[in-house]
C-alpha cells in the first residue's frame, strides 16, 4: 500500500487489519468494524451538514447509516502531504439493492419510509446550511427546460448530423411537451407550500436514493452516501427509487405501484404529495440527462451507448405512458 494512505490512517485511533480495492474506494477491516476510505472533493461545509443529518439518524435510532469518522484532531476531512483529501467512514457487509428482485424492491421501499419518518426536524450549525441546501424542484424543471430548447436550436443549425442528433430531434417534441406538463402540474400543486413547510420544519430528503445507496444485510437495510442530501419534499426520494426500478424493469405497473403501497404503508402519502410525484414522474428527466451529457461532452462522434440510451427512452414511453396514466 502506498505511503501516502499510511499517513493518512495514521491520523486515525484505530487498528487496521486487512485492506481491499472496491469501486473507486477501499474497504478497511479494522478493530471498530468495517470501514470505507476513499478522496473526497466537497467542502468542509458540506460534508459537515451531510454529518449533523447523519448524527440525527443516528440519535433517532435510524443506526444503518455510514457515518464519518473524525481525525485524531477532530475533522472528517484528512488531507495527506500533497494536500489530496480523505475521509472515512462506516460501512456495511452486504449487496446492493437488486432492483431485478422484488422482494428487495418492496424492502427497499419500506426502508426509504422509515428513513423519512426520522428525517425531521433536523438540527444543523447556522442559518447559512439552512438555506444553501433547499431543493427547488420547479426551478430545476424549468432550468433543464431552457437547457432542452437551447440543445434543439443548436441540432436544428447543424448541417450534418450524427445517428443521435438525428434520433434526438425525432423525440424531441414528445419529451419537451412533457416537460412543459410537469411544470404545469407542479405550479397548479401545493408544492411551494409544502417546501416552504419543509423548510420551516427542517425535513430532509436523502437526495440520491438508488440501488447503489441501499445496502442489503442479513435482515436489515443500511442507507449510505447522503452527499446530495438537502432540504425539501420527501417525494423527491420515492421518485428518484421509482424510477430507477421502473427502467429496469420496462415499467411494469404492478411493480410501480407495490413501491408506492408500501412506502405509504410506513410513511403516508397526503394527496397534496401525490400530485407533486406524479409531476415527478411525469418529467423528462432520463431524456434531459442524455442531453446534457451530450451537449457538454460536444463531440463529433457520439457513443453508441449514449445513442442506445436515447432509443431505449423512446422503446420506453408506451409502458411509462400506461404506468402514469392509471396513476391519475
Amino acid at each position: 500500500m502506498e505511503d501516502r494512505h499510511e499517513e493518512i490512517w495514521k491520523q486515525y485511533n484505530m487498528a487496521i487489519r486487512n485492506v481491499y480495492r472496491v469501486r473507486g474506494a477501499y474497504i478497511l477491516e479494522t478493530n471498530q468494524g468495517l470501514k470505507l476510505y476513499r478522496n473526497y472533493e466537497g467542502s468542509d461545509t458540506k460534508i459537515e451538514f451531510e454529518q449533523s443529518v447523519k448524527e440525527h439518524l443516528q440519535k433517532a435510532g435510524y443506526t444503518n447509516v455510514d457515518l464519518y469518522l473524525r481525525n485524531q484532531n477532530g475533522e472528517l476531512i484528512t488531507e495527506d502531504s500533497l494536500g489530496t483529501k480523505y475521509v472515512i467512514k462506516s460501512w456495511f457487509n452486504g449487496e446492493e439493492c437488486n432492483l431485478r428482485d422484488e422482494k428487495e424492491i418492496t424492502a427497499a421501499a419500506n426502508n426509504l419510509g422509515n428513513l423519512h419518518r426520522y428525517l425531521n426536524h433536523v438540527e444543523v450549525e447556522s442559518e447559512e446550511q439552512k438555506t444553501r441546501y433547499i431543493y427547488n424542484l420547479g426551478v430545476q424543471f424549468d432550468k433543464h427546460n431552457r437547457e432542452l430548447k437551447r440543445v434543439r436550436g443548436y441540432i436544428r443549425d447543424k448541417k450534418q448530423k450524427n445517428e443521435f442528433e438525428v434520433c434526438f430531434l425525432n423525440v424531441y417534441n414528445q419529451f419537451y411537451e412533457q416537460g412543459l406538463m410537469a411544470i404545469e402540474i407542479l405550479g397548479e400543486s401545493a408544492y411551494d407550500k409544502l417546501l416552504t413547510g419543509c423548510v420551516n420544519d427542517m425535513t430532509m430528503c436523502h437526495g440520491n436514493y438508488i440501488y447503489h445507496n441501499i445496502i442489503m444485510l442479513q435482515d436489515q437495510i443500511a442507507t449510505t452516501n447522503f452527499e446530495k442530501v438537502c432540504i425539501g419534499v420527501q417525494m423527491l426520494d420515492l421518485y428518484c427509487f421509482i424510477r430507477k426500478v421502473m427502467e429496469k424493469n420496462n415499467w411494469e405497473i404492478r411493480i410501480g405501484n407495490r413501491i408506492i403501497e408500501e412506502y405509504a404503508r410506513c410513511k403516508g402519502i397526503s394527496d397534496e404529495e401525490f400530485t407533486i410525484l406524479y409531476a415527478m414522474l411525469l418529467y423528462p428527466e432520463k431524456f434531459w440527462k442524455v442531453t446534457n451529457f451530450y451537449y457538454n461532452a460536444r463531440k463529433s462522434w457520439v457513443p453508441r451507448r449514449n445513442i442506445q440510451k436515447l432509443m431505449n427512452l423512446s422503446d420506453q414511453a408506451n409502458g411509462k405512458d400506461a404506468f402514469l396514466l392509471q396513476l391519475r
